[in-house]
């Protein structure tokens, strides 16, 4: 499944002209999210009377309205967006997609996606954070914040190949999948019968061993992030975990939709501990707190190489986290 194609028609119908660079430099927004609003309950049969003389209050969560920096350090967050900036022009706009739509590699092509392995730096990460060997000094021990956690990849090509490549690749790994519930996605464009994936996907009768949701083209709102989760959130206690990396956000987006698509992941999970595997970079929110850090980066050359398919040829039973991680031990350390 060419990855190109997922967005391109519908960014070249959505977009508007982007408004020119900036860096992020609004006023920082408070560290925590606002109190949550306390509203009386309607007395009805599913919320029987209270007892006479006495008053029934329900305390009702409420998202914050996420303004100001996305990503905490204003320096780190200029490198996130210059960064993300020349991903975009080289590989993301309309333009640079239908000039890479020809086939390169299999049915897909090396911008995108493409072939088991691309991604297994994340596994790398990701054992070492069940290892227990992830450690904040602000928040502690990662492992316990993210133990019976929920993972969404964004736009997981279910339909080429074998379907969800670098999805099976996390479900498949003993060391990973107990601990997650790893959730695969893709869009299900409705006004172009070709990039209607879902329906596709379900019309084909095949069945991936994990689940798979629809997201919307443009995730710009919480609901974009909740709805495609709401009959697995309850059940799941831990962590949330986000992949974009050569999916769709972290190409097509430019920089304005990257802000308010990170935002709006903030508010949607504000009381939860968040990683956010977002191109190389890896995000991190702690419960309660409106922005994210930098912990972290793949390595470019392999994860989001879009010229050549150096995964192929690493030897992973070797490779080890230093090689594929570079931690920003400002804010994390890696214990052995």
């Amino acid at each position: 499944m060419a990855r190109c194609s997922l967005f391109l028609l519908s960014l070249t119908i959505l977009a508007c002209k982007t408004a020119p660079i900036k860096a992020e430099n609004a006023a920082p927004a408070p560290q925590t999210a606002p109190p949550a609003k306390t509203e009386k309950v309607p007395e009805n049969r599913d919320n029987p009377p209270a007892e006479k003389g006495k008053t029934e209050d329900k305390v009702q969560p409420a998202r914050p309205r996420v303004v100001g920096r996305a990503i905490l350090n204003p320096y780190e967050a200029e490198a996130f967006y210059a960064h993300m900036d020349e991903e975009h022009e080289r590989f993301g706009t309309p333009a640079r997609a239908k000039k890479y739509k020809k086939k390169k590699y299999g049915n897909s092509s090396v911008e995108q996606r493409s072939g088991r392995r691309r991604l297994y730096d994340h596994n790398l990460f990701l054992r070492a954070l069940f290892a227990g060997q992830l450690v904040s000094e602000a928040h502690g021990n990662l492992q316990q914040q993210f133990a019976d956690g929920l993972f969404l990849d964004i736009g997981s090509a279910i339909l080429y190949g074998e379907g969800a490549a670098t999805v099976r690749d996390l479900y498949e790994d003993k060391k990973i999948q107990p601990h997650l519930l790893i959730i695969a996605s893709d869009i299900n464009d409705r006004g172009n019968k070709k990039t209607m994936y879902i329906d596709q996907y379900r019309k084909s009768g095949r069945q991936l061993p994990f689940p798979v949701v629809e997201v919307a083209m443009l995730m710009q709102k919480p609901e974009d992030f909740t709805t495609p989760l709401k009959f697995f959130l309850a059940s799941r206690q831990g962590g949330i975990i986000l992949r974009s990396a050569n999916a769709g956000p972290d190409l097509y987006y430019d920089r304005k939709r990257i802000q308010t698509h990170l935002r709006a992941a903030i508010a949607a999970f504000h009381d939860r501990n968040v990683l956010y595997f977002f191109n190389k970079f890896i995000l991190y929110k702690p419960e309660n707190r409106i922005d994210f850090s930098i912990i972290g980066e793949i390595d470019a050359e392999v994860g989001i190489n879009h010229r050549e398919t150096p995964w192929e040829d690493i030897d992973w039973s070797k490779r080890t986290f230093k090689e594929g991680i570079r931690l920003n031990q400002q804010h994390v350390q890696y214990t052995n």
